[in-house]
């Protein structure tokens, strides 16, 4: 319904114009040093970030407690809501915890399946190249230091390859909050086709700057290697995000998000 104020020379109402960010351009491309400075802007990062880092100490309930924590973020940027993103907050620990199970849930579904089959791989290996070695001892050592190098390599593919499948579902997890809405494969098969690529870029920044990152948190006490993790979530969120609006720029279909 619109509304005619006086002296207005059109009756058409003019919706609010979302709120400006200085993430407006997000969207076209990834901006994989941004994802790390913007844990920065909050007034309060090293406070929230020493807080996350202490709370992944905690057994068991920690990695969904981190889901949920980073996944607030991605919709809160998503969102475009105003200020800074929301600073982790210990009081909202159970609201953490019950966003992320999903996304946790996941997680011990792919393990349950895939454990198996790496104890089979390495296991086997093992076994396979003692026998080869100890069948021939002159040409098996060459045979197996052959062998040994492509098996790894093919191993790392096949996590990179579960990794980019693995991202789409945990994103309707944490964004949906809905375990059945989770499991829309038409949507995940999409969202691959369309972001692939960047999907695998984002996740070798991920590994490469994690593994940096930890490496030098050690140095710290050790325990600046858990804020390094923390630090590296967070950034991983607005990554995530990223990857989100450009599947949106592209055509794709959004999510369904939880009402507030």
């Amino acid at each position: 319904m619109s509304i005619v104020e006086p002296n207005s020379k059109s009756s058409e109402a003019r919706e609010p114009e979302p709120a400006k960010t200085p993430d407006s351009a997000v969207g076209r491309r990834i901006e994989y040093l941004r994802s790390v400075r913007y844990v920065f802007e909050h007034p309060e990062w090293f406070k929230g970030l020493l807080l996350l880092a202490v709370c992944t100490l905690i057994p068991v309930l920690s990695q969904p407690m981190l889901f949920g924590y980073v996944y607030e973020v991605v919709e809160y940027l998503h969102r475009k809501l105003p200020g800074a993103y929301p600073v982790f907050d210990v009081r909202r620990f159970a609201i953490y915890v019950t966003r992320g199970i999903w996304c946790y849930l996941l997680v011990q579904l792919a393990a349950t399946l895939l454990i198996p089959l790496f104890m089979f791989v390495v296991e086997g290996g093992m076994f396979a190249s003692l026998a080869i070695i100890q069948s021939n001892r002159e040409i098996g050592p060459l045979i197996v230091g052959v062998a040994a190098p492509i098996v790894l390599t093919g191993l790392f593919l096949f996590l990179l390859a579960l990794s980019i499948v693995m991202l789409p579902l945990y994103l309707r997890a944490g964004l949906t909050q809905d375990f059945a809405l989770t499991f829309n494969f038409r949507w995940a098969v999409d969202f691959v086709k369309r972001m692939w690529l960047e999907t695998l870029l984002i996740n070798l920044f991920s590994w490469l700057a994690s593994g940096v990152m930890v490496l030098v948190g050690c140095a710290l006490f050790c325990y600046g290697a858990l804020v390094a993790a923390a630090l590296m979530a967070l950034a991983g969120g607005h990554l995530t995000w990223q990857l989100y609006e450009l599947y949106l720029a592209r055509g794709g279909e959004p999510i369904p998000l939880k009402a507030e």
